[in-house]
């Protein structure tokens, strides 16, 4: 687990009409990724099939509304993708003959009832009004009228003379506008430069307000009856011209050429789908191809020799949240250290010294277990709440207060020069740890030589410098380690200068030692701030006359903690894991593996 696994190079060989259903099968499982080999004939599947795909696309945004309406098949090419997509387009070309002028009245009619729906809303304020639409409709011809919806703080300045009804609205105000008729379009334009919206009324509009509005509806109810009819005939028409087939083989194509591209020409009638797998057994490859009933054959070569494979960490399945810290760095290279098992340990090692504490640990494992089907780090969240219990129990910790429950250990504010010294020990033992690991990484890269020669001394001189601060004679360990980081520089370059040139970088990597197990000490820090805030929502508590104050002060202040607290502690145990555990052994080098995502077959 502590090596990260190299993908297998995977090649299928395939009729060159079912390559497109045959890769779809491979995508479902998501676990291809696919590459061409270098200098290999790439070639679009087949040579210009699929010419005429931007044909098909083009059609997507226009009738994408409707054609969503009605159920696509999804099922596999049956034959040449070429062949399919004519056949796609001259039933769409049929199908549009039909549908156009049925979406042109369907558009007509949804216009105009949006249209009466906001003179409907205009008209309301005015029902008990003796406004006569008579005179409205057949004025003129020196006078017109028009009707038009305003934001409310537009302010348009109408051209005199102009006669006004303002309906004011919560958001928006109608306006009636009244007014000699060339003065009517500029009045228009100053409206429609405001964002206001020309509501011109029906000539069959008649009689009062309260007239109108019955107008009005019963004309509402017969265009949404008509647009009813209108989009069952649509849907029809989609069952009769059977477009949810070639739809779904459009959408097959489309999702090829997207996320494919190209393919490696066999020979005339035969594709090589080649690429990368994480299924290294190559048993889940097999089963797709098996349900997909598709003639091909599978095997497992040697990758081309300038192919660079991605890398996969090689995980249990109760181990892939802690991957994230590692994959914030990028994925580790074949040659370096996967330290997601150490993690599983470290963050919650971490996280519950700085918030030790039995309720608030307890109140974390619940949520996590709330959202580990919807969240995938919530069992994060679980691992942390449980190592707060733990601390808690230690610290003699529940909900802030303490000493309801004996601590197992020590309480933190009694005894702060032992809460601070802890995690520079354990900084001491995680910083000796990464200098180990990054020589596993030397052995796997083949460069341990140089490890021995140098970095060994490195560490031996970091412990002893670290046992000198602790107050422990380990001087002489300090000067083996320099002596031998010094001896291992000469060794390797046969020269007394470079020896002696090596003392600079042997300063400054001892700083940068130093200063990462200083930056422990914020664990300590932490954990002392967590108990000094949840004493002092406990003496606030305490000061309260009566018990429902008291509890309900309590109850605020822990969920303070758990906010507040749960959040900084979290950033500081991500950041004392990337930037100075990680720091020593880890660089990311790795290249990320990126399955093929499968097609969707929808709109």
């Amino acid at each position: 687990m502590l090596r990260p696994a190299s993908t297998r190079w995977f090649e299928v060989l395939c009729p060159r009409r079912d390559s497109v259903r045959t890769t779809a099968a491979l995508a479902r499982t998501g676990a291809i990724e696919v590459e061409v080999r270098a200098r290999a004939a790439q070639v679009p599947v087949p040579h210009q099939d699929l010419s005429r795909l931007e044909e098909y696309r083009k059609q997507l945004p226009r009738y994408e509304r409707y054609w969503a309406r009605g159920h696509l098949h999804a099922r596999p090419l049956t034959e040449a993708p070429g062949v399919a997509l004519e056949r796609a387009l001259a039933r769409i070309a049929a199908w549009q003959r039909e549908a156009d002028p049925r979406i042109a009245a369907i558009q007509a009619g949804e216009e105009e009832l949006a249209r009466l729906r906001w003179l409907a809303r205009l008209l309301v304020p005015l029902r008990d009004s003796l406004l006569d639409f008579d005179r409205v409709t057949c004025g003129g011809p020196v006078l017109g009228t028009f009707c038009a919806i305003l934001p409310r703080e537009a302010e348009p300045r109408l051209p005199e003379p102009m006669l006004v009804r303002v309906v004011p609205g919560k958001d928006e105000c109608g306006y009636l506008v009244l007014g000699p008729v060339e003065a009517l379009a500029p009045a228009r334009l100053r409206i429609q430069a405001v964002k206001g919206r020309i509501l011109e009324h029906p000539a069959w509009l008649r009689g009062d307000a309260a007239a109108a509005l019955a107008q009005i509806e019963a004309q509402r109810e017969f265009l949404a009856t008509r647009i009813i009819h209108l989009y069952a005939e649509l849907d029809t028409l989609f069952e009769e011209f059977d477009l949810g087939a070639v739809l779904g083989e459009g959408l097959w194509l489309d999702w090829f050429t997207r996320h494919v591209g190209g393919l490696e020409l066999a020979s005339e009638h035969l594709v090589w789908i080649t690429g990368w797998t994480d299924d290294l057994s190559g048993a889940t490859l097999i089963a797709a191809l098996e349900r997909a009933e598709t003639p091909a054959l599978l095997r497992f070569a040697p990758p081309p020799a300038d192919a660079r494979p991605p890398q996969v960490l090689d995980n249990p399945p109760w181990l892939k949240p802690f991957e994230a810290f590692a994959l914030a760095l990028g994925v580790p290279g074949g040659d370096e250290v996967d330290p997601t098992p150490l993690l599983a340990l470290l963050v919650p090692l971490l996280f519950g010294y700085m918030f030790g504490d039995v309720g608030q640990g307890a109140v974390l494992v619940a949520l996590g277990w709330a959202l580990r089907s919807r969240f995938a780090l919530a069992p994060l969240l679980i691992s942390g709440g449980l190592s707060a219990i733990f601390f808690g129990l230690l610290f003699g910790s529940l909900f802030a207060l303490e000493h309801r429950i004996p601590a197992l250990w020590l309480s933190p504010l009694e005894e702060p020069l032992t809460v601070l010294l802890v995690p520079l020990l354990l900084a001491v033992l995680l910083l000796s740890l990464g200098q180990l690991l990054a020589g596993l990484s030397a052995l796997w890269r083949g460069d341990l030589e140089r490890w021995l020669a140098v970095d060994t001394g490195l560490l031996l001189l970091y412990l002893g410098l670290a046992g000198l601060a602790m107050d422990l004679p380990s001087e002489a360990l300090a000067g083996l380690g320099m002596l031998w980081y010094l001896g291992g520089n000469w060794w390797l370059q046969r020269r007394v200068l470079g020896a002696l040139a090596a003392l600079g970088p042997l300063l400054e990597s001892s700083l940068q030692l130093l200063v990462n197990t200083l930056s422990f000490a914020r664990v300590g820090a932490f954990a002392l701030a967590h108990a000094a805030l949840s004493a002092a929502v406990v003496t606030l508590a305490e000061a309260m006359d009566s018990t429902l104050a008291w509890g309900l002060l309590l109850v605020l202040g822990n969920l303070l903690i758990i906010g507040l607290e749960g959040l900084v502690v979290s950033i500081q145990t991500t950041r004392l894991v990337l930037f100075e555990f990680f720091n020593r052994f880890l660089v990311g080098r790795g290249r990320v593996f990126r399955p093929l995502p499968a097609p969707a077959l929808g709109f």
